[in-house]
C-alpha cells in the first residue's frame, strides 16, 4: 500500500524559503568555496569505476519540476553518515542542499547546463565526490526505460550505453532496479530497493541503494514533496 506522505501543489512558500535562507546564509556567513570535492573515501572513490558508471542523464529527463525533504544515509565499511538534504528540480537545473542545525546550508550541489558546481561550508570531507553523489540521485530517482513499457508482476529491460538496466514491477510499483555491466575487463552491479511510494506521484518514500563492488549503501528517506506548477 502506499503511504500518505505530505504532498501540496500550491506556491512553494515553505520549502522554497528555506532553499532561499540557507543559500544566502551559507554564502555571506562564511567563505563559499566551489569545486572542491574533499578526500575520498579508502576503497570507494580510490577504486577504479568504468567511466560509464558516472555518466549523468539531462536533469530534464526527471518530468517533474519539484523539492523534495529528505534524509540521508551513506553507509560504508568504516564508517556512516546522516544529513538532511532538500532535493529541487527546476527544468533544466538539479539543486541538492545538504542541511544542518537550524537549516543551515553544508553543502550544496548545483547541475545545469554548465554542468557540476559544488560548494562546501561544512568544515568536513564529503565522502564521495560531487559526480558520484549526483549520479546516485539519477539512479534512484529518474526514469531509466521507456514509461511507455509498463507492466506488472514483471520485469523490463533497458539499456543505457553499456550498461543493462533491469527493473522488477511488482503488483502496485517498482520494486528493484539495477544497472549492471558485464565485460572481459570486468563488470558492476549496482541495486536499488524502492519502498512506500508516495501517493500520486512518481517519487518513493524509501529507496536504498546498494554498491557491493565500492563497499557502500545510500539511504534515502524522502519525508516530503511538493510539485512546482509549471507557469
Amino acid at each position: 500500500m502506499m503511504n500518505a506522505f505530505f504532498i501540496r501543489r500550491s506556491s512553494l512558500v515553505g520549502l522554497v524559503l528555506v532553499l532561499s535562507m540557507v543559500l544566502l546564509a551559507g554564502c555571506t556567513t562564511m567563505k563559499c568555496r566551489g569545486g572542491v570535492e574533499g578526500a575520498r573515501v579508502p576503497g570507494i572513490e580510490s577504486s577504479p569505476e568504468p567511466s560509464e558508471a558516472l555518466e549523468l542523464l539531462p536533469v530534464s529527463a526527471l518530468r517533474d519540476d519539484l523539492v523534495l525533504r529528505q534524509r540521508v544515509t551513506i553507509r560504508w565499511l568504516d564508517g556512516e553518515e546522516s544529513f538532511e538534504a532538500v532535493l529541487q528540480k527546476r527544468e533544466s537545473e538539479l539543486l541538492l542542499l545538504g542541511l544542518g542545525p537550524m537549516n543551515v546550508v553544508g553543502f550544496s550541489l548545483r547541475v545545469d547546463e554548465g554542468g557540476v558546481h559544488f560548494e562546501n561550508n561544512s568544515g568536513r570531507d564529503l565522502p564521495f565526490s560531487p559526480t558520484r553523489i549526483i549520479a546516485d540521485i539519477q539512479r534512484v530517482f529518474y526514469p531509466w526505460i521507456d514509461q511507455e513499457a509498463e507492466c506488472r508482476d514483471c520485469e523490463r529491460r533497458g539499456a543505457w550505453g553499456q550498461v543493462q538496466v533491469i527493473e522488477r514491477i511488482g503488483s502496485e510499483a517498482l520494486e528493484e532496479r539495477r544497472f549492471e555491466r558485464v565485460g572481459v575487463d570486468g563488470g558492476w552491479q549496482i541495486v536499488i530497493s524502492y519502498q512506500d511510494w508516495i501517493r500520486d506521484t512518481s517519487i518513493p518514500g524509501l529507496a536504498t541503494l546498494r554498491n557491493d563492488a565500492l563497499g557502500y549503501q545510500l539511504i534515502v528517506e524522502t519525508k516530503s514533496v511538493e510539485l512546482i506548477d509549471s507557469q
